[in-house]
């Protein structure tokens, strides 16, 4: 197993340090292309809704634009919050981001925790335990290359093959994220790799989980996020550019370890 060091980013612009938005989109990306020229493994992604300091909403499009601005890093969901999205709408960005990437591209999805992201969508907050393992087993069919019918509770398929393809095969990576034992389960049953936040003891929950399920944990990785403190910029600081170079190290925010099978 190899131990592999990457950034997690949530393109947030609180009111003590407000700049136009499209300056922090710009610096963040300038951000993530520096991370991957100072040896950076993994640019992470993260998703919420409706947060007003601009949480970011819109992963995939992020994904592309980053894809587009590096050549190395790989580039991951911590995570996109699969039962608000249509599976079949994030399997064909997925594909188009993976190809955008030259196949740098991973996919981690989990259940969302705020119930006001969902009650304002008019999504029972209930469902999402069910969307989730109906939407990701269709999602890992459409970037296998499939062809899917399918009458489900919350997606009805017609003979849909996404086109054009993934570039990884058999697909792009695919995580879930998990915090509750049952969560943890699926995962593990399923084959996804695992991202938590949290103690140590869910992967060990994660690993005894694979063993029930007839899988070798060392096949399989983790992905953990662990905060960093820092100062606050000062005031009359512009950019976030500006607010990380007096540090003299990028990560201020989040830092993921990831754990995978060297080669």
């Amino acid at each position: 197993m190899s131990l592999r060091f990457g950034v997690l980013w949530p393109f947030r612009n609180p009111d003590f340090a407000r700049v136009p938005w499209e300056t922090l989109y710009r610096d963040h990306l300038d951000l993530i292309a520096d991370s991957e020229g100072m040896g950076y493994d993994d640019c992470w992604l993260t998703e919420h809704h409706f947060v007003d300091d601009g949480y970011s909403p819109s992963l995939l499009p992020i994904a592309a634009a980053v894809a587009a601005r590096t050549t190395r890093i790989r580039i991951g969901t911590f995570l996109v919050l699969l039962p608000l999205h249509n599976p079949v709408r994030i399997a064909e960005d997925t594909a188009t981001v993976d190809l955008i990437s030259n196949g740098r591209f991973e996919l981690g999805v989990g259940l969302g925790y705020r119930r006001q992201e969902f009650s304002d969508q008019g999504i029972s907050h209930t469902e999402r335990g069910a969307r989730l393992q109906e939407g990701i087993a269709l999602i890992q069919r459409l970037l296998s290359g499939e062809s899917v019918t399918f009458d489900g509770k919350f997606s009805k398929l017609k003979d849909i093959k996404i086109s054009p393809p993934a570039l990884q095969r058999p697909h792009p990576p695919l995580w879930l994220g998990a915090i509750a034992p049952k969560a943890i389960e699926r995962a593990a049953k399923m084959g996804f790799h695992f991202q938590a936040v949290g103690s140590t003891m869910l992967d060990k929950m994660y690993d005894d989980a694979l063993r029930a399920a007839g899988r070798d944990p060392q096949f399989q990785h983790r992905a953990a996020a662990s905060g960093l403190r820092g100062t606050q910029p000062r005031a009359g600081v512009g950019t976030c550019r500006q607010a990380a170079a007096p540090h003299g190290e990028l990560l201020r925010r989040v830092v993921c370890g990831s754990e995978r099978q060297a080669g």
